[in-house]
């Protein structure tokens, strides 16, 4: 074992165990490696099986020729992507360029990579997460999301393109290309999405949380509940067509299994005399009070009910069993540095937190029934007895197919279900990695990739005993512990308050001085007298521009504002990365794009001045509800 390979598995270890354990008892079979001229960096490997050659002329020729590319169009991206390492000298330049951030490789043939890694030193790149290293079957749909969502790369999606290393890989691979893009376009997508598209939501959501706190507060912490499974398998119960036909086996084991419904299947459950354990309601919308609204409150007494604490009072008004409120992981729940009362909730969908809430009890075995996620054949959205009817959903233009359940044939889904059917396989894959199995029992609708398909009989004869589950209880924190956090979160909210107002003054006065120079722009370009633009003052207006920047970055302002300004901010700062990426070399070049530059951010300044003012006033309008309960513990 050379040296260099030694001190590069060590630091694979900690980033990538699995890739690095493979590579640790790897030999090269395949290759052999074979070096052109005096010059160790010019090696080329031949692939024996299928006699080709990594590179088709000298290494050293073909690498100048890409890294001359690469200088002229791409050194100023920050993120580079790369089907295949080559023989690592390309990488190893392009890692040297002090504004690149990361390099992502995905390699089909971990032999390539253990013999690069035996010649060149990746250590320092790849403890510091500049080079991220994948072989190609490791590589997936929730590896690609969380590649996407990290916050060197979220803002540089726009600038997107897998470049393939040598033509080895194009002649081999082709097929493998495709999918890789594929699926980086599907995860670029869904994590801009997952930064959310509207502003008014979140700040309904801030509003309401607020407005929440002694409600929540008054009940158990949802962490109280970590581990206490109260039997050997979940089952979670969601609304697609499917469901109808489970429900008659589901009846005869309720005794034995924890059940986990969404809201929407508790009116379902109510007619079939099933009982669940748990039920999760996860929006923030009045509408979904009349869940709660068709189910009586004898029947929710006989259950918990776990609501995301962002939900309308009306929702609250109509709960009435044993219940808690869980913060779900948004920046600003997590600033009031209340972890016991977060954070369910991360997915898109009741059902996704239902997931959330298997996984927090401690479920081995999670079951899922009812999870169609797409219309049934005859173009239902929903089971019979549905609130809202069993056509609920319509078809729309955006409508997608995807693989059905089964895997034969395809099925039509929503934009909105694929969304939840993403999460499903995200959580599913990361959950699989810590030995909990996923079975998908639906027999019908989508199919959520990871999990195991089957039937809901077989799942019953296989995995459900006549072991009775124990009844979980809860336990209220006392008044003194109540008030000391109510007290804290108003403190919290306070400060709140002051930090936007002070970043909010700073970016206005920034956003007048972008102004009236946009407008002197303006006029000296309608004069013809571009020659008198005062490139120094623009220089001095891009540091204020960063310096806001600089403080809407820092980990207070993003816990306390990232939520509302991040859906805006992310889409117009892929938009100016395309504009930071430019490679600009004459003075002409340099001073259009700083031009270009600062005044594409006078929408930037003025929508996130707005942005904070928003969340301001949405926060003085709740405050009282906290004042008022604050005035009547002290009573």
């Amino acid at each position: 074992m050379s040296s260099i390979f030694e001190k590069n598995i060590k630091a694979l270890f900690d980033k990538n165990p699995n890739l690095a354990t493979e590579l640790f008892g790897l030999r090269n079979t395949k290759f052999e490696i074979f070096q052109h001229g005096d010059d160790p960096a010019n090696i080329n490997l031949i692939d024996k099986e299928k006699k080709l050659p990594l590179y088709e002329t000298k290494p050293l020729d073909e690498i100048e020729s890409q890294k001359k590319l690469f200088d002229k169009k791409y050194i100023r991206y920050p993120v580079l992507f790369f089907f295949g390492i080559g023989n690592g000298i390309l990488i190893k330049l392009l890692l040297n360029n002090p504004i690149r951030k990361k390099i992502i490789v995905i390699e089909p043939d971990t032999q390539i990579l253990f013999i690069v890694l035996n010649l060149i030193d990746f250590a320092k790149e790849i403890e510091e997460n500049k080079l991220i290293l994948y072989k190609l079957s490791q590589f997936n749909y929730p590896e690609a999301i969380k590649i996407m969502s990290n916050s060197d790369i979220v803002l540089f999606v726009k600038t997107y393109e897998l470049q393939i290393n040598t033509k080895y890989y194009e002649k081999l691979y082709s097929e493998e290309i495709i999918n890789v893009n594929r699926i980086f376009a599907q995860a670029i997508k869904q994590s801009i999405i997952n930064f959310g598209n509207d502003t008014i939501d979140t700040l309904i959501g801030i509003e309401h949380s607020i407005r929440n706190f002694p409600e929540m507060l008054k009940n158990p912490p949802i962490q109280s509940i970590i581990g206490k499974k109260n039997s050997d398998i979940a089952i979670i119960v969601s609304t697609g067509p499917s469901l109808t036909k489970q429900l008659p086996l589901l009846k005869k084991i309720q005794d034995y299994v924890t059940i986990i419904s969404v809201d929407a299947s508790m009116p379902i459950l109510e007619k079939w005399e099933i009982v669940p354990d748990f039920v999760t309601s996860l929006e923030r919308v009045k509408d979904t009070a009349k869940f709660f609204k068709k189910t009586s409150k004898k029947f929710q007494e006989k259950f918990i009910t776990i609501h995301a604490s962002l939900q309308h009072e009306e929702v609250l008004k109509n709960s009435y069993g044993p219940r808690i409120l869980s913060m779900r992981g948004f920046q600003y729940n997590r600033y009031f540095g209340l972890k016991k009362y977060g954070y369910l909730g991360i997915g898109m969908s009741a059902a996704n937190m239902a997931y959330e809430l298997a996984y927090l009890l401690g479920f081995k075995k999670i079951v899922l029934i009812g999870q169609d996620l797409a219309y049934s054949e005859d173009g239902t959205s929903h089971a019979k007895g549905h609130v809202y009817g069993e056509k609920e959903i319509k078809f729309k233009e955006t409508d997608e197919y995807v693989t059905k359940y089964g895997g034969e044939g395809t099925i039509r889904t929503s934009q909105t279900w694929l969304m939840f059917k993403n999460f499903f396989e995200k959580d599913i894959y990361e959950t699989s990695l810590e030995g909990i199995i996923t079975i998908n029992a639906t027999e019908g609708g989508a199919r959520i990739e990871g999990s195991i398909e089957m039937p809901f009989i077989e799942v019953i004869n296989k995995y459900v005993t006549k072991t009775p589950k124990t009844k979980i209880k809860l336990r209220k924190p006392r008044k003194d512990g109540y008030i000391k956090n109510l007290q804290k979160a108003y403190k919290k909210i306070l400060k709140m308050i002051k930090i936007g107002e002070k970043v909010k003054n700073e970016t206005e006065k920034v956003f007048v001085e972008v102004s009236e120079t946009f407008d002197e722009l303006v006029n000296l370009n309608k004069n013809n007298q571009l020659e008198k633009i005062d490139f120094n003052k623009l220089k001095r207006l891009s540091k204020k521009i960063d310096k806001i920047k600089e403080k809407i970055e820092s980990k207070t302002f993003m816990q306390c504002y990232g939520e509302t300004i991040i859906s805006y901010l992310v889409n117009k700062e892929t938009d100016l990365a395309k504009i930071q990426v430019q490679n600009s070399q004459t003075d002409i070049e340099k001073k259009a794009k700083l031009i270009d530059w600062i005044m594409n951010h006078k929408e930037w300044l003025f929508n996130l001045a707005g942005s904070i003012n928003a969340q301001i006033i949405t926060i003085q309008r709740a405050l009282p509800f906290i004042e008022k309960e604050l005035q009547i513990t002290q009573k």
